[in-house]
């Protein structure tokens, strides 16, 4: 997989506050430009943090599937 679980979360986290701050300055500024570009980052961090989620999901279902396998073998 791409970049870890937690990389991909706390980016997103990062690109949010970037783009509230980017939109903030564009009403204040009344820079439509401004605004709409802060919102498409919050977007963008939106999807890093589903992305994170979803690949933590994975990780936790692949680690449960091992954990398995291995109370099966030991119990042959």
């Amino acid at each position: 997989m791409g970049d870890s679980g937690p990389e991909e979360a706390v980016k997103g986290v990062v690109e949010d506050v970037k783009g509230k701050a980017k939109e903030v300055a564009g009403i204040v500024t009344d820079n439509d430009g401004l605004r709409e570009e802060g919102q498409a980052q919050q977007d963008k961090a939106e999807a890093q943090r589903n992305a994170a989620k979803k690949e933590a999901e994975a990780e936790a279902a692949h680690a449960a599937e091992k954990a398995a396998e291995a109370r099966q073998k030991a119990a042959e």
